[in-house]
């Protein structure tokens, strides 16, 4: 558990909506579920009722209860779930346990991303926020900098980075080390640039840790915003948007302003 309360603002206007694609994969369940408990109207985008049942506490598993049922290369079904929402919180992967082709790789890392940021931008959204208004989080990872990797997953992931880089939508890449099915507020949170965290000995991080990050970023204020995220034995963090802060490089400060949201204060977890 985290420490101290830190303040969270998901959006500008109270009844904003976050969209998680991959919602119930073991990151994405994470996040789905603290932002629930924290009360941001949150919409899970899955591939299976049933399995968002087991993972995301929902009764009906329907539209009522913020559960959209499709695939990421669903356009229509993605534009039907995004329509509406603010933010986007993007933590849908292949299973990356070597059963998946490379087409299936390409679709769901790269095109997948590729669509749900269109459906994010869609015009019906644009119309009442502006391309400034809205924000997309992207779940990476680690190791997309090495040149000499047969991983076509890194090598995707590496493709959907550099697409919302050029999009013009405002973003957040984080990319984590190793991840750990362990409780998370108990680490030391690293942050940096260009894989070197892989030097951390083990680089390895609390999908928990992961998932308190992606809710952070969310609703922090920079527009563009990529990061390597890692741990290490040591005091765990107490304010997340000042580890963001970390992450940010020289240029990247100047001219700061800062952007007013609706606050809501609540424990980290």
């Amino acid at each position: 558990m985290w420490a101290l309360l830190f303040v969270v603002a998901i959006a500008d206007e109270q009844n904003a909506t976050v969209l998680i694609t991959g919602a119930t994969g073991r990151t994405g369940s994470l996040l789905f579920n603290s932002l629930k408990a924290h009360r941001v109207n949150v919409r899970a985008f899955v591939r299976s009722a049933e399995k968002a049942a087991e993972y995301l506490k929902c009764s009906k598993c329907d539209e009522s209860e913020g559960i959209y049922v499709g695939d990421v290369n669903d356009t229509a079904a993605l534009n039907h779930a995004a329509l509406g929402v603010s933010a986007v919180a993007i933590c849908a992967g292949v299973s990356g346990n070597g059963s998946d082709t490379p087409e299936e790789i390409e679709a769901v890392e790269f095109h997948g991303v590729q669509n749900t940021l269109a459906a994010l931008a869609q015009p019906a959204n644009v119309a009442v926020r502006g391309i400034s208004g809205l924000r997309l989080v992207l779940l990476s990872s680690m190791g997309t900098t090495e040149p000499n990797s047969p991983d076509l997953v890194l090598f995707y992931k590496l493709q959907a980075e550099a697409f919302l880089g050029a999009s013009g939508v405002p973003f957040a890449i984080v990319k984590p080390c190793g991840l750990l099915d362990t409780a998370g507020g108990s680490m030391k949170l690293l942050v940096g640039h260009d894989d070197t965290l892989l030097e951390t000995s083990p680089p390895l991080i609390s999908r928990a840790d992961v998932a308190a990050v992606l809710e952070a970023a969310l609703s922090y204020e920079t527009s563009a915003l990529r990061l390597d995220l890692c741990s290490e034995i040591g005091e765990p963090p107490t304010d997340l948007h000042a580890l963001l802060d970390e992450a940010r490089y020289p240029w990247q400060q100047m001219g700061r302003r800062p952007v007013q949201r609706s606050l809501s204060s609540r424990p980290c977890s």
